[in-house]
């Protein structure tokens, strides 16, 4: 996070923000302000510094200027004297806007790591959804070693700015840590429990290392062979490594243990179906695909299915449902390739080439993404 780039703007904020009663009174010390503020913008910091402490000189009772006194003094690279002016700000008005986040952040960097949490959750007080604040208060958390308190601001955070790649990445770090500390203590506790094969297991399929995360869910199960979920888990990573007779036994196990599980219920309809098994595969999917909670790769494989088992105006009805639930771009570029030859096979020829052509522009796109990240 860097708290820099974002001091010009809390800046700005923070002149405009006076009333017009402040102006009239303190016509001097605003004009020292905004000098500051120019100094400020075109990087004269020591300039700025000498305005905002005249303003203060005239001023003494103006929050605004301890606040503007204390951004200048963090750019500076000075946080203990900045976290003394933006102490002086939040005594002579609490409201300030933007003070206990500065202030959080001066403290933060005089490595008073207690005080810039307390300073934080103040500002979080004032303003729920300051995403800023929030994440500094994940990464003051992260700094004082408490990786669990810093879940929470970050996971507020990541909700509001989704897309925020600084809280993206210092939530991960939180989860990833908490996560570490759960699995060394159950290790602790029982190295060969099947709770610490699990995580095993999901440590080596994150890696990308299917034979190995199947070790673990085999080691896990005869410990819990009554666990749903392990087979289940278990028949994701045998796909993965193309056994996929072993798959269909998870599979089945999992539904013996889960009767109308939808998970187990599309994973064997969809390995029959891609397996010239269609007629099998049908009757499981039709099952699965009102249960699931993300349908569009249900509607497909059963679309698949019912194609390959010639039932034409059927698989034309659940592709078109595949589609129009926006799928993966994977499952969307089988979907429209099998309506482009049902279509043709109908005699439709308009919507054959709309599907064709939807197809085409999906090819082009991710052939886009593919050279712009390789």
């Amino acid at each position: 996070m860097n708290f820099k780039a974002c001091l010009p703007l809390a800046f700005t904020l923070t002149i405009l923000s006076f009333s017009p009663a402040v102006f009239a009174q303190e016509a001097q010390a605003t004009q020292y302000l905004q000098s500051g503020a120019a100094a400020m913008h075109e990087g004269k910091l020591t300039e700025a510094e000498k305005y905002f402490r005249q303003a203060i000189a005239v001023a003494p009772q103006m929050a605004e200027a301890y606040l503007d006194l204390g951004l200048a003094l963090l750019r500076e690279g000075q946080p203990v004297e900045a976290a003394k002016a933006l102490r002086h700000a939040v005594a002579l008005d609490s409201s300030t806007q933007g003070a206990h986040l500065f202030l959080g952040i001066a403290e933060y960097q005089s490595n008073h790591l207690d005080d810039a949490i307390a300073a934080l959750k103040q500002e979080i007080a004032l303003n729920p959804q300051n995403v800023e604040a929030l994440t500094w208060l994940g990464i003051v958390e992260l700094a004082a070693d408490k990786p669990e308190e810093a879940t929470l601001p970050l996971d507020e955070a990541a909700r509001l700015s989704p897309n925020d790649i600084d809280v993206l990445d210092y939530r991960g770090r939180a989860h990833s840590l908490v996560a570490n500390q759960s699995y060394g203590r159950m290790r602790k506790i029982d190295p060969d429990s099947w709770h610490v094969h699990r995580a095993l297991a999901q440590d080596f399929a994150d890696m990308g290392d299917s034979a190995n995360a199947v070790k673990e869910y085999l080691a896990a199960i005869a410990k819990q062979p009554h666990n749903p979920d392990l087979y289940e888990a278990l028949g994701i990573e045998y796909q993965k490594l193309s056994h996929f007779d072993l798959a269909t036994q998870a599979f089945e196990q999992e539904l013996k243990l889960s009767p109308n599980n939808a998970v187990a219920l599309y994973n064997l309809g969809k390995i029959d179906v891609e397996h010239e098994n269609a007629e099998a595969g049908i009757p499981l999917l039709e099952k699965a695909v009102p249960l699931l909670q993300h349908p569009a790769a249900g509607y497909y494989y059963l679309g698949l299915g019912l194609s390959k088992a010639n039932r034409d105006e059927e698989a034309v009805t659940w592709l078109e449902k595949s589609v129009a639930s926006e799928p993966s771009d994977f499952i969307k570029q089988g979907a429209y390739f099998q309506l482009a030859r049902l279509y043709q096979r109908l005699h439709r020829q308009q919507d054959a080439d709309r599907a064709l052509t939807a197809l085409k522009e999906l090819k082009q796109r991710s052939a886009g993404q593919s050279d712009t990240h390789p």
